[in-house]
């Protein structure tokens, strides 16, 4: 589960792509997310669990100035799974050139 600091960061993540300032690159081979920004890196990665047969992301924070990665997590079974599922999406989406 997302700490609360967390879930306000993602939910401000989701607001600025929505909106256009950022556009994440995305790795279908390894279902990852990742956006670069001066003072931090986000990484944000899906898996299935098979041993708990649920869904889960994994968040990777890179804060710059300090030179440390922090890692968060969520599931299915938690509340913040939609959260993090709506910034994959829209991260995913950011960079994609549709025809109309």
């Amino acid at each position: 589960m997302f700490p609360p600091k967390i879930k306000d960061f993602v939910s401000e993540l989701i607001k600025r792509t929505e909106l256009g300032e950022f556009s994440w690159t995305y790795d279908d081979e390894n279902a990852t997310v990742q956006l670069s920004a001066d003072k931090f890196t986000v990484s944000l990665r899906y898996s299935f669990n098979g041993v708990e047969e649920v869904g889960e992301f994994v968040m990777f924070y890179y804060d710059a100035a300090a030179q440390k990665e922090y890692r968060f997590y969520t599931n299915q079974t938690w509340n913040d799974y939609d959260v993090a599922r709506r910034l994959y999406d829209a991260a995913q989406s950011s960079g994609l050139k549709l025809p109309f």
